[in-house]
């Protein structure tokens, strides 16, 4: 039973570092989603993905996307910035990262998981089907 608590109090600490590393890694690591829909409808839907009951938690701020939002934390939090590019035959790209970060320890970012759940969010909205024009 010791040896069982001493392994925990090990192991517990290394996996939560490794966990959280991997979660920083992904959260700036840019996210590429090809959409059908225009440049203006794809940076309302990113809008959209930080309005309602989130609006309380993100902000606005500057950075080098297009689009950035600082998630409200401890030492300024997190920056997430979208860029939106036209594609030549219809459509457009939607790159999202963390273009600025928190680092705790050299390896632990704030709020990196908030911005992959962003990410994952703001994505299956771009990749929705199109809404087909109604024919009367």
């Amino acid at each position: 039973m010791e040896s069982l608590l001493c392994i925990a109090l090990v192991v517990g600490p290394i996996a939560i570092l490794v966990w959280q590393f991997v979660e920083t890694r992904a959260a700036v690591a840019t996210t590429r989603v090809e959409t059908a829909y225009g440049p203006a409808q794809a940076a309302q839907i990113v809008h959209d993905a930080f309005t309602g009951p989130r609006a309380v938690l993100w902000t606005t701020a500057n950075g080098p996307g297009m689009i950035n939002m600082r998630r409200r934390g401890i030492r300024g939090g997190i920056t997430m910035s979208i860029d939106i590019e036209p594609r030549p035959g219809g459509g457009c790209n939607v790159d999202m990262w963390a273009s600025h970060t928190v680092v705790y320890l050299g390896a632990l970012a704030n709020f990196a998981g908030v911005v992959n759940r962003r990410k994952k969010a703001i994505a299956r909205h771009l990749t929705m089907e199109v809404d087909a024009p109604q024919s009367a």
